[in-house]
């Protein structure tokens, strides 16, 4: 009962699309010096308690009819300037104070629930009445993944701290954090294992030297691929679709089973195995080769091979929200990847796993003619940087990372010994990164002596 009284009052609530507005009544202490001076007033009739009487009612009055004139002036809004953003760049955002009421407002608190790491747009702005007031937020997107912007709530009071006025936005944006990507990688990049005019059945829009068939014209599609004689037979046009070429396919396989996985944040073999695997497939791409993609996590991501700009970003895409899972053995997803690489493809794991048990499922790929390969992600560097690094000068602790390391080596061994070429990737792996958003960038303009603005940089690079 205590609780219920105690709880703020919703005097008046008005929704404007995903927002909520509301007048709310929190400190009531005037109210009841008004009801005690009342009776005061009755019983002991004096000008003192008149006056006080008085007093306290004009400043509940005043208060009251502040706080309405906020609630119906005074409004926020956001918006996120950059939607493509990649880990290590900026996340922008512009934030816009409103006012309508001729009365100024003391300060407006915003509360920010975003869930992004490192980031905030929680702050305390002020805006006097009738007026205007713009800022914007920054902050670096340290950690690729799937985040969201909001659910935010701004707070501002009447000059007596009686009234708030509260608008609460549930709704909240959907941010895509694409994975970082390397310039150059410390080891060479896989090669196919067959070349010439071996070829598959699977079409692609990317020309090879095998013309496969025929589609329905597209918008988009170039002039020099369509076909022109099925054009004239049929009265509409037509595109070419070409042949994919085996020896030119390159699977990722990435391992994000949770138990083989060391580290946190952004220092964690995880984040490792996905920066590997996305500069691996932009390397890859760079060079015209077809690139695939396993990686069975919270959901099961199998993106088939294709060539292009824009199938990078469908691949960063599926890695951004990629997300490792327990119970989640590499041996399996072997299994599954072996039902969908076609012979003469090659297979590049990416594993933190120390354990064999996963070789046997890259013997039976080269059974039916897959390439393989692995890049191992030394766990055991990341759990060495968890320990103090003062005891590593001591004889025991550089016994112990001599052990470990031997552990990755033997390993190598035995991949080796099957025929699999490997390297070793660690978080002492020296990597530079790829400036973020790569080759797409952002729009920038200069304005010239004349007044005119042009585009020194565009999304496209041109």
């Amino acid at each position: 009962m205590l609780g219920r009284l105690l709880r703020p009052w919703r005097l008046w609530h008005v929704r404007e699309g995903s927002c909520d507005i509301t007048l709310e009544w929190h400190n009531r202490l005037p109210l009841f010096v008004i009801g005690l001076l009342l009776v005061l007033e009755l019983a002991l009739s004096s000008r003192a308690w008149l006056t006080l009487l008085l007093g306290f009612s004009c400043l509940l009055v005043i208060a009251g009819w502040w706080a309405w004139k906020l609630a119906r002036g005074v409004r926020i809004s956001r918006e996120v300037r950059y939607h493509l953003v990649q880990a290590g760049d900026l996340l922008e955002e512009r934030f816009r104070l409103t006012n309508t009421s001729f009365l100024p407002t003391m300060w407006v608190e915003l509360r920010d629930h975003s869930d992004i790491p490192g980031y905030s747009a929680s702050t305390v702005r002020t805006v006097g009445g009738q007026a205007e007031y713009r800022w914007v937020m920054r902050g670096e997107c340290r950690q690729r993944g799937e985040y969201y912007l909001g659910p935010w709530e701004a707070i501002t009071w009447d000059p007596f701290g009686l009234f708030a006025v509260v608008q609460r936005c549930r709704a909240y944006e959907s941010l895509l954090v694409y994975p970082s990507i390397a310039r150059q990688l410390p080891f060479p990049l896989p090669r196919g294992l067959t070349s010439g005019w071996a070829h598959i059945s699977r079409r692609s829009q990317d020309p090879t030297v095998n013309v496969g068939g025929v589609r329905a014209y597209s918008p988009g599609d170039p002039r020099h691929q369509i076909h022109w004689p099925t054009t004239a037979r049929r009265g509409r046009l037509y595109s070419k679709e070409f042949d994919q070429e085996t020896g030119g396919d390159v699977w990722l396989v990435v391992d994000l089973n949770q138990g083989a996985h060391s580290g946190s944040g952004e220092r964690s073999t995880e984040e490792l195995a996905i920066t590997v695997a996305s500069s691996v497939a932009a390397l890859m791409l760079d060079a015209r080769r077809a690139v695939g993609l396993i990686a069975y996590g919270a959901q099961q991501l199998t993106v088939m091979p294709e060539r292009g700009r824009g199938h990078l970003w469908k691949l960063l895409q599926g890695l951004a929200r990629a997300r490792s899972v327990p119970e989640n053995p590499l041996e399996r997803v072997l299994e599954g990847a072996a039902r969908v690489m076609p012979t003469g493809s090659t297979a590049l794991v990416i594993t933190p796993a120390l354990e064999p048990t996963w070789l046997p499922g890259l013997v039976r790929l080269q059974g039916q003619g897959v390439g393989t390969a692995a890049v191992l992600v030394d766990r055991d560097s990341f759990a060495a940087e968890e320990a103090p690094g003062a005891d590593r000068a001591d004889e025991d602790a550089d016994t112990a990372w001599q052990q470990r390391r031997s552990r990755v080596e033997a390993l190598r061994g035995l991949l080796a010994d099957a025929g699999v070429s490997s390297e070793i990737i660690g978080a002492d792996t020296p990597l530079v990164l790829r400036p973020p958003t790569g080759r797409l960038r952002r729009w920038e303009f200069k304005v010239l002596g004349t007044g005119r603005a042009i585009a020194v940089s565009t999304p496209w690079g041109e």
